[in-house]
C-alpha cells in the first residue's frame, strides 16, 4: 500500500480531492494523510519488541483497513491478509508461517482466529490484537490508534520483505516471500502502457487479503487517483458506483463480472459510464461473457494470467480477446513465458508442456517448501534468465500467446504429463465455449458403486435453453472424457469465493443428492 511520504505529496497537491470512498465515508487526500499519520504514530508506540515486525489482518474491505495497510507500509512492516473464507486449520498454518507481531481483525472474523488458535496457530496466538471496529476506549482499537498525535517516526529496522499467501484451495496456503520490491517498476510499466493517472477512479471489488487487491489499489493511489470500495456480491451496487462515482478502471473476478453484465442495472454502462479498463483473470472466460461484457461495458475487457509467485505475467486486450478467446495473452514487458517438457527443456510452439515464467516480479522463496527455478535461454535476445516453474500446463502459439491447458495447485517439480487430467481441465474450457452455457464447473469424484466419475453442474444462458444445454454438455463430456461417466446437472448458479474460486465442497453438497437419485449419465458413443 502507499507510504505516508507519497500520500503527503498528493495531499499537498490535491488536498480537497477525494482519495477514498467507502459507502457514506469519503476521505479527501488531506484527511487520508491525517489518518495515516496518526495511525502510524499510534501503531509505532504499540509495536512489541522481539521478533521481526509483521502484521496480518482478518477483515473485510474498509477505509480503515486501507489506512492501516498504509501505516504498516510507512513503518516498513509487511502486512498480509488472511483468507477469512479458509478453514481454521488452514488459517492456523498460515499464522504459523507468518508469525505476526500484530493481528488486525473485525468482529465477523474473530471467531475464525479463535478457532485457528485452538487448531494450533501457535506463534500467531501471541500477536498484538488490534480491533478495527473496537471502541475508542480500548488502547488496541483503530479509534485509539487514530487518536494518537501525528508525529514522524522512523521505520522499523529490519530487512525488507514482502509476503503473501497462495490460495491454498486444495490444502495449506503457502507463504510466498520476496526480498526486493517490484512495485515501482510495475507501476511505471502500467502507467506507460495504459496511461493511468490522477483522473482515474478505481473500483475495488476483490478482497484486500488477495494479493491482486492491494496491488491494483496501490497503482491508482500512487498516481493520485481515487479508490472506491465496493460491497462484495452486489452487482446492482457495482453498477451504481460505476455510474455515480465516475469509475474508469476496475479488477473483477469472472463470477462477479458475469453477475454484473447479466444484471439489468448494467444495460447502459457502455453509453453512460467512464469505464475504459476492466481487468479479469483466474480462469477462462466463455464466449457469452466476452460478448455480453462488450455489449454492456464497451470494448474495455482485458484478461490476465498471473500467480501469487510470479505476479502479472500476460495480458490480452479486448480486440485479441475476441479473436482468440482461449488465450491468456502475450507476456507483459519485463516478463517472459516459456513452455518446457518433463525434463525442463523448451518445447516448440504448439506443443503442450509446463509453463515457466521469468520476471522482475518473481518470488524468492516459500516459508515452507522449495520452489523450482530453471535457467533458460528462449532465444529472444535476452540470454539466459531464471524462470520459475509453475504448476500450470499450457501451449504457446507462433505469436507468443499463451493458452493454459491444465493446472495443479502451487508450484511443483517437473514430472510426466497426465492426459486424463488435461482432458478434464480441457472439458471445462469446452463447456465454457458453448453458446448455451453461462457457467459450469467440472468435479471429478469417486461415487459409491461407480468409482471415478465426473459431476458437471452447469447454468444455461436462459431457462428456455436448459434442455439444449444439457444435451450439449453431455455430448462434450462423452467426446472429451469418454473413459469417465459424467453426471450432468442443471443448476441456478455456481457458488464462488470472493476471489473467484468455485466452492467445490458447497457445490458438491448441493448436487450430489440429485446425482445419487439418478441423474442421466453421459457416456461415450461407440
Amino acid at each position: 500500500m502507499l507510504k505516508l511520504v507519497d500520500i503527503r505529496r498528493h495531499a499537498a497537491d490535491r488536498p480537497v480531492h477525494t482519495a477514498l470512498v467507502d459507502g457514506p465515508a469519503r476521505l479527501t487526500w488531506r484527511q487520508f494523510e491525517d489518518q495515516v499519520s496518526r495511525v502510524t504514530a499510534g501503531l509505532h508506540a504499540l509495536l512489541p519488541p522481539g521478533r521481526p515486525a509483521r502484521a496480518a489482518f482478518a477483515a473485510g474491505n474498509s477505509w480503515q483497513l486501507v489506512v492501516v495497510m498504509a501505516a504498516c507500509s510507512t513503518l516498513g512492516i509487511p502486512c498480509v491478509g488472511l483468507d477469512f473464507t479458509a478453514t481454521p486449520e488452514a488459517t492456523a498454518r498460515a499464522l504459523e508461517q507468518l508469525r505476526p507481531t500484530v493481528l488486525f481483525s473485525t468482529a465477523p472474523h474473530r471467531a475464525l482466529l479463535a478457532a485457528a488458535t485452538r487448531a494450533g496457530a501457535g506463534p500467531g496466538g501471541d500477536a498484538l490484537a488490534v480491533h478495527l471496529d473496537g471502541p475508542a476506549a480500548s488502547a488496541r482499537s483503530y479509534a485509539a490508534l487514530a487518536a494518537a498525535e501525528p508525529r514522524d517516526v522512523d521505520p522499523v529496522e529490519q530487512p525488507f520483505a514482502m509476503y503473501c499467501f497462495t490460495s491454498g484451495t486444495s490444502g495449506t496456503p503457502r507463504m510466498v516471500i520476496r526480498h526486493t520490491s517490484f512495485e515501482a517498476r510495475r507501476l511505471a510499466l502500467l502507467v506507460e502502457r495504459f496511461a493511468f493517472g490522477r483522473d482515474d477512479v478505481h473500483l475495488l471489488t476483490v478482497p484486500l487479503h488477495h494479493s491482486s487487491g492491494p496491488g491494483w489499489a496501490r497503482v491508482f493511489l500512487a498516481v493520485g487517483g481515487r479508490l472506491v470500495l465496493c460491497p462484495p456480491g452486489d452487482p446492482e451496487q457495482m453498477a451504481r458506483l460505476i455510474r455515480t462515482e465516475g469509475v474508469s478502471t476496475t479488477l473483477v473476478v469472472p463470477p462477479d463480472l458475469a453477475s454484473l453484465v447479466s444484471h439489468p442495472a448494467s444495460a447502459d454502462l457502455a453509453a453512460c459510464s467512464r469505464l475504459r479498463f476492466v481487468l479479469s483473470g483466474g480462469r477462462h472466460l466463455n464466449r457469452w461473457l466476452i460478448d455480453t461484457a462488450w455489449k454492456r461495458l464497451g470494448p474495455v475487457l482485458h484478461l490476465y494470467y498471473g500467480t501469487t509467485e510470479t505476479g502479472l505475467n500476460t495480458l490480452i486486450t479486448p480486440d485479441d480477446l475476441h479473436t482468440a478467446p482461449s488465450r491468456a495473452g502475450r507476456a507483459m514487458e519485463g516478463s517472459a513465458v516459456a513452455v518446457v517438457d518433463a525434463h525442463g527443456h523448451l518445447v516448440p510452439p504448439g506443443v503442450r508442456g509446463r509453463v515457466a515464467v521469468a520476471s522482475f516480479q518473481l518470488m524468492d522463496d516459500y516459508a515452507t517448501g522449495v520452489p523450482v527455478f530453471l535457467d533458460l535461454d528462449t532465444g529472444d535476445g535476452e540470454g539466459t534468465r531464471r524462470f520459475l516453474l509453475t504448476g500450470d500446463s499450457g501451449v504457446l502459439d507462433e505469436e507468443g500467446r499463451l493458452e493454459l491447458t491444465g493446472r495443479t495447485d502451487g508450484v511443483s517439480k517437473v514430472d510426466g504429463t497426465a492426459p486424463l487430467d488435461v482432458n478434464v481441465f480441457g472439458l471445462e474450457y469446452d463447456l465454457m465455449d458453448l453458446d448455451c452455457v453461462r457457467d459450469t464447473a467440472v468435479l471429478r469424484v469417486g461415487l459409491p458403486g461407480v468409482g471415478d466419475a465426473l459431476i458437471v453442474p452447469f447454468v444455461p444462458v436462459s431457462p428456455e435453453r436448459g434442455a439444449e444445454g444439457e444435451s450439449a454438455v453431455r455430448a462434450a463430456c462423452a467426446s472429451r472424457v469418454p473413459c469417465l461417466p459424467a453426471h450432468v446437472v442443471r443448476v441456478a448458479s455456481i457458488p464462488y469465493s470472493p476471489t473467484g474460486k468455485a466452492r467445490a465442497g458447497e457445490l458438491l453438497a448441493r448436487v450430489l443428492p440429485r446425482v445419487l437419485a439418478g441423474e442421466p449419465v453421459a457416456r461415450a458413443v461407440r
